[in-house]
């Protein structure tokens, strides 16, 4: 069996070591941009919040009416008047 020539044989190792290399190179590239991208991701999160709605709802009954603030003010035979909302109530001083 004939021996491969040395020139040769140096030639096949240099390509095999380059070939390995770029894998190397490849698979951290690869690596690192998983990491990045995964670190990012959680960065996002963490500064946004969740990825859902962030609003909460409160479960309170509305039962339709409305408070109103009541001011006395006098009149001129010394009665008071106060109202609230349409109503008006008088009142007599003795």
């Amino acid at each position: 069996m004939p021996t491969p020539d040395p020139d040769r044989a140096a030639l096949a190792r240099e390509r095999l070591a380059a070939k390995r290399r770029r894998a190397s190179n490849l698979r951290r590239r690869v690596v690192a941009g998983a990491l990045a991208s995964f670190a990012l991701a959680w960065g996002v999160i963490a500064f946004n919040g969740s990825m859902g709605s962030a609003a909460t709802t409160s479960d309170t009954a509305s039962t339709g009416t409305t408070t109103s603030t009541v001011t006395p003010s006098a009149t001129a035979d010394g009665s008071t008047t106060t109202s609230s909302d349409d109503d008006v109530v008088t009142t007599a001083q003795s």
